[in-house]
């Protein structure tokens, strides 16, 4: 899949890749605008590479930081250190990271050496169908996408693609919202 490079805040560099295209990208129907932060973040619903089921409804009055990837993804592999780090400071305080692999069926069995290499603790998701399902309802056109939810299950931050020293900025937001009754 390629990845770009786009200029981003004229100071910065955004890199994204694309993701397969959905039925709605094919031109099969008109693409759904992008979730804007202030909307009600779609539930879903999948499973942890432990088996274990998981869903929005389960991390309610958390702070959810939600990480569309995939293993292929170069920006992806930049984006994860940062999300390990904020998950190490944050999650005693409340904040769920939560990544959802959109890698496809036949590269799923990657997933877990990815999570074992790069040192991911946080919640991890490597289901093709479940995950492409909440990918569409969260209208991702481009990987890494990440979401940041309050508590009360609304968007309040949301990104495609990764800036390197994005961490601080996030961790800014994030405090923000922990924060927040």
């Amino acid at each position: 899949m390629p990845c770009i490079r786009l200029p981003f805040l004229s100071l910065a560099l955004l890199t994204v890749c694309a993701v397969p295209l959905s039925a709605h990208a094919q031109g099969m129907m008109s693409e759904p605008p992008p979730l804007p932060a202030g909307s009600r973040a779609p539930a879903f619903s999948t499973t942890t590479l432990q088996g274990k089921p998981l869903s929005l409804a389960s991390l309610r009055g958390k702070v959810v930081l939600l990480d569309y990837w995939a293993t292929w993804c170069g920006p992806c592999r930049m984006a994860t250190p940062t999300l390990q780090a904020l998950h190490k400071q944050f999650a005693r305080q409340g904040l769920r990271v939560v990544g959802l692999s959109v890698d496809r069926a036949d590269s799923v069995a990657q997933v877990k050496p990815f999570v074992k290499a790069f040192g991911m603790t946080y919640l991890v998701s490597a289901s093709p169908a479940l995950n492409g399902r909440a990918a569409q309802a969260y209208h991702v056109r481009g990987i890494p996408s990440q979401y940041l939810i309050d508590k009360k299950g609304i968007v309040r931050w949301s990104q495609s693609g990764y800036s390197e020293g994005e961490g601080k900025e996030l961790a800014a937001r994030i405090r923000k919202l922990l924060a927040e009754k």
